[in-house]
C-alpha cells in the first residue's frame, strides 16, 4: 500500500509537469512558426520556428487590461525549430501572441499573430508550471532535490521554509558571471536551474529561478520577479534585480532565517540573493521595506 501511494504521488507530479499533447484546433500554424495553445488555460503556451533559421526571433505576449492598457512581455525564441514554453501570467482575459523576425539591426517584423481567450484552470496557474524563465521538468535534478527537501514537510509553509533555507545556505553569489553580464560578454541570459544546483553558484536570476522551480514542482505557487532595487540601504542608486514572491493561503506573517516575510493572504517578497549574505541580519529591514523595491516584470 505504501508503494502504491508513492506511485500515485509521483504520477500526479509528472502529470502536473508534463505538457498536454496539442490538438489540431490548438496548433496554430503560420508560414514560419507554430504556436501550441493547448495549455493556455493552464497558464502557458508553446512556440517554435518551423525550420532552423539564421535570423533572430522574438515572441511577445500582450494582455489587454480592463482599463484599456496592455501588459507586454518580450522573449527570445530559439531559431533551431525546437519548442519553447512561455507564460501567460497577466491574468484571465484576452492575449495577443506574436512571433517576430529580425529584419536589420534592432528592427523586427511580425510573422505570426494569434489572439487567445484565457481562463485559468486553477488559481495561480502560471506560477505552478514550467516556462522559459523558470524552466524545469520531472527529470530535473532540482525537482528531485525539492522532493528530498520536502518529503517530510507536512504543509506548504514547511516546504517553503525547507527550500528557502537550503538555497540561502547553499548557493553563493557568482560575481564573475555578474561582471560578464554587466559588460555584455554574456547576453540574453536565461537561468539554468540544474547548473545552479550543481555549481552552488549564481546571480539573482539563478537564485530566484531555482527557488521558483523547486517550489512549483512541489505544488507551491511561486513567482520570479524582476525590477529595481536600491543598491544598499544607504544608497539611492537603483540596480536591476530578481527576487521571489510565494503564495500560501490563510497564513500570517512568517519569518525564515533572515526574517524575510510573506503574508499568506497575498503575494509577499522573498529575496534569497540578499538573504544569503545576511549573516548578521542587517539586511532584514531593508528587504522587508516595500519602498526599496520596484517591480517591473513577473514570471
Amino acid at each position: 500500500m505504501r508503494y502504491i501511494g508513492l506511485f500515485i504521488a509521483l504520477s500526479l507530479m509528472y502529470a502536473a509537469l508534463a505538457p498536454a499533447l496539442a490538438s489540431a484546433e490548438d496548433l496554430l500554424s503560420a508560414m514560419k512558426s507554430e504556436i501550441d495553445a493547448t495549455n493556455r488555460n493552464n497558464g502557458y503556451i508553446r512556440a517554435r520556428s518551423k525550420a532552423e533559421t539564421s535570423k533572430k526571433l522574438k515572441l511577445t505576449t500582450s494582455y489587454a487590461k480592463s482599463d484599456g492598457t496592455k501588459l507586454e512581455y518580450r522573449y527570445d525564441l530559439k531559431s533551431a525549430g525546437t519548442w519553447e514554453t512561455y507564460s501567460l501570467q497577466s491574468g484571465n482575459g484576452k492575449y495577443t501572441i506574436s512571433v517576430l523576425e529580425n529584419v536589420t539591426g534592432a528592427r523586427y517584423t511580425v510573422v505570426h499573430n494569434v489572439k487567445l481567450d484565457v481562463v485559468y484552470s486553477r488559481e495561480n496557474a502560471p506560477f505552478l508550471v514550467s516556462a522559459q524563465n523558470v524552466n524545469y521538468s520531472a527529470d530535473s535534478n532540482a525537482v528531485k532535490k525539492a522532493e528530498e527537501l520536502c518529503k517530510t514537510a507536512g504543509t506548504d509553509l514547511k516546504k517553503v521554509e525547507n527550500v528557502y533555507k537550503y538555497i540561502v545556505e547553499t548557493i553563493k553569489y557568482d560575481t564573475n558571471k555578474a561582471d560578464k553580464i554587466a559588460s555584455g560578454e554574456i547576453s540574453a541570459y536565461l537561468p539554468k536551474i540544474d547548473d545552479t544546483l550543481k555549481t552552488s553558484r549564481g546571480i539573482c536570476l539563478d537564485y530566484s529561478a531555482l527557488l521558483a522551480a523547486m517550489l512549483r514542482s512541489q505544488g507551491v505557487p511561486a513567482k520570479l520577479v524582476t525590477g529595481y532595487v536600491s543598491s544598499s540601504s544607504s544608497s539611492s542608486k537603483s540596480l536591476y534585480h530578481a527576487w521571489n514572491e510565494v503564495y500560501i493561503k490563510n497564513v500570517g506573517w512568517v519569518k525564515i532565517r533572515s526574517q524575510v516575510y510573506f503574508d499568506g493572504k497575498k503575494w509577499g517578497r522573498m529575496d534569497s540573493t540578499f538573504a544569503s549574505g545576511n549573516t548578521d541580519g542587517k539586511r532584514t529591514q531593508f528587504i522587508a521595506n516595500d519602498k526599496n523595491y520596484a517591480k517591473d516584470k513577473e514570471y
